[in-house]
């Protein structure tokens, strides 16, 4: 596994074998990317949720964030993020924060342009962490949240106030990208 795109291109990335660890691949992870362009990855605030081995926010970093915020709960995982983050060059653009994904969230102070989000497939797709997102205002104006899920499982078209925009399969994951449902009726009107 290796940073897709940036000033870390190439650069591997840690990611051990454990138990419900399932980084997102590199080709997935290209793709996500190569969608976000447009909307302007360099200088933009994001977070990492369910972080696992850091490689969606480091993939931002690499390609110009401005700060990623990497929630993981799992303290092994941290050390790996904490590793990839210094091996990458981008540690001092990130905050790593060593909790369930649901504390966090109560706990986060600012919005944020992308929340990128990887969760264990075999749970289900975490609904109220996307409502509690929305309700909290935690995307800033035109911004994204995409959360990965198997491509057996449908995302919801709406999580409280975060509405589905599209979802792009690639094989077994997909990625169901939302967004505040008063930035969809503005894009409609």
């Amino acid at each position: 596994m290796r940073v897709t795109g940036g000033a870390a291109r190439g650069r591997p990335l840690h990611s051990p074998k454990a138990p419900g660890v399932r980084p997102t691949t590199d080709r997935v992870r290209s793709a996500l990317f190569s969608i976000l362009a447009p909307y302007g990855i360099e200088g933009s605030v994001c977070a990492d949720l369910y972080a696992g081995t850091g490689a969606l926010g480091i993939e931002a970093l690499s390609r110009g964030a401005e700060h990623v915020d990497f929630v993981e709960m799992d303290r092994r995982q941290v050390d790996v993020i904490r590793a990839n983050l210094r091996d990458t060059g981008t540690a001092r653009r990130a905050q790593l924060i060593a909790s369930p994904v649901e504390q966090a969230v109560e706990r986060l102070d600012r919005r944020f342009d992308f929340l990128l989000m990887d969760p264990p497939y075999t749970k289900p797709f975490p609904a109220m962490v996307l409502e509690r997102i929305g309700e909290r205002e935690l995307l800033s104006e035109g911004g994204l949240l995409v959360c990965g899920h198997a491509s057996r499982v449908e995302a919801p078209a709406q999580c409280g106030r975060l509405v589905r925009v599209q979802d792009r399969r690639y094989g077994d994951a997909s990625l169901a990208f939302y967004q505040m449902e008063q930035d969809v009726e503005e894009r409609a009107a």
